[in-house]
């Protein structure tokens, strides 16, 4: 091989080696390219996934803010379906107390008229016996035999509606009192 063959071959491997560089460079660059395009991507990615995750924590904030609303509104209707069952069994029990005690001033009427009519019967018949007593005397007094037994009578008749009126009075005080009692008892409650 003369040397023209061998700078020949020099030159030629020279020239693939050169070749082989620039392809390597060419690659390189590419590659390089390529990479800040996929560095691009991959920042853009990575924006719409913290844009995502800030809404999927929003959204989620609000579901557990939703959640805490329902449950207290549970919480609060439960409460006031309780308070209700109360002041209906508080107001069963004073209608209760109310019927026992018209039931008692109706006893307390009836016992009274019972009396009346008896002390009426008594002081008719004492007026009776009176009157024959005195025609039988003759009296002398202002007041004429029939006068005085209806004087007595109407004293005592008198006397006997002021108790039946006390003892009314003190049923209905004692009624009101125990409707106002649960009333101010039921508030009580309530508050």
């Amino acid at each position: 091989m003369s040397e023209y063959e061998n700078f020949g071959l020099m030159l030629q491997h020279s020239v693939q080696a050169i070749q082989h560089g620039h392809s390597f460079a060419m690659q390189v660059f590419n590659i390089k390219k390529e990479l800040a395009n996929k560095t691009k991507e991959a920042v853009g990615l990575q924006k719409i996934i913290s844009k995502a995750e800030a809404k999927m924590k929003t959204l989620t904030d609000q579901a557990d803010a939703a959640k805490k609303a329902q449950d207290e509104a549970e919480e609060k209707a439960d409460a006031a379906e309780a308070i209700a069952k109360v002041l209906a069994a508080e107001k069963k029990e004073a209608e209760a107390k109310m019927v026992e005690a018209q039931k008692e001033l109706q006893d307390a009427l009836v016992t009274k008229e019972a009396e009346i009519k008896a002390a009426d019967e008594k002081a008719y018949a004492e007026g009776a016996a009176n009157d024959e007593d005195e025609v039988s005397k003759g009296a002398s007094s202002q007041k004429t035999t029939s006068e005085v037994p209806i004087t007595e009578r109407s004293i005592d008749q008198t006397l006997q509606e002021i108790d039946v009126e006390l003892e009314a009075e003190k049923v209905a005080e004692k009624s009101s009192q125990l409707s106002s009692g649960d009333k101010t008892q039921a508030a009580t409650n309530v508050e």
